[in-house]
């Protein structure tokens, strides 16, 4: 009898694939996508999967290629590996920041009056927590709210909000 994967099956097989895909972009700055699946020996819709994961962390980027050939790298958004530790004013109040927009640490840190090297603590903190994305602009690094974390935030206090307009 067949039993299909549960979803923690899936995300095992993703977080081993993920480590694969790592370990090769250690070993070169550049790779192709098609030399990089057939290195790691990953099916391409596996690879790909592993690389939107990765990407959406912030711990590969892609970068310019030539033509249609999607060319990825380590990246490096500057975060510490912290623990994910009870959320500090510091990390409430960049998360609040970041509802609703995305910044560079060095913006927000004006914006906040913070040190940058507070705002990357506490980045670092939300990224423990699993609430924060990065893209990159160039060199310039962009955080931004997991859309899930963005969206459960602002549906809570939505509906209470259009019952207080309405009534």
């Amino acid at each position: 009898m067949f039993n299909p994967p549960t979803l923690e099956d899936l995300q095992e097989t993703r977080r081993a694939n993920e480590k694969l895909v790592l370990r090769a972009l250690e070993s070169k700055p550049e790779w192709v996508e098609t030399e990089l699946a057939k290195t790691t020996g990953l099916a391409l819709s596996h690879l790909r999967a592993a690389l939107a994961s990765l990407l959406d962390q912030g711990r590969v980027r892609r970068l310019p290629g030539t033509g249609t050939r999607a060319v990825y790298g380590l990246a490096d958004p500057g975060l510490a590996d912290v623990p994910a530790t009870p959320l500090t004013e510091d990390a409430k109040r960049v998360r609040d920041y970041l509802e609703g927009r995305a910044d560079s640490a060095l913006y927000m840190s004006e914006q906040l009056r913070m040190t940058r090297e507070d705002v990357m603590k506490a980045l670092s903190l939300l990224n423990a927590h699993g609430m924060i994305t990065c893209t990159f602009v160039g060199s310039l690094v962009i955080f931004r709210l997991k859309e899930t974390q963005a969206l459960g935030q602002e549906q809570a206090p939505a509906p209470t909000g259009k019952k207080k307009q309405v009534a």
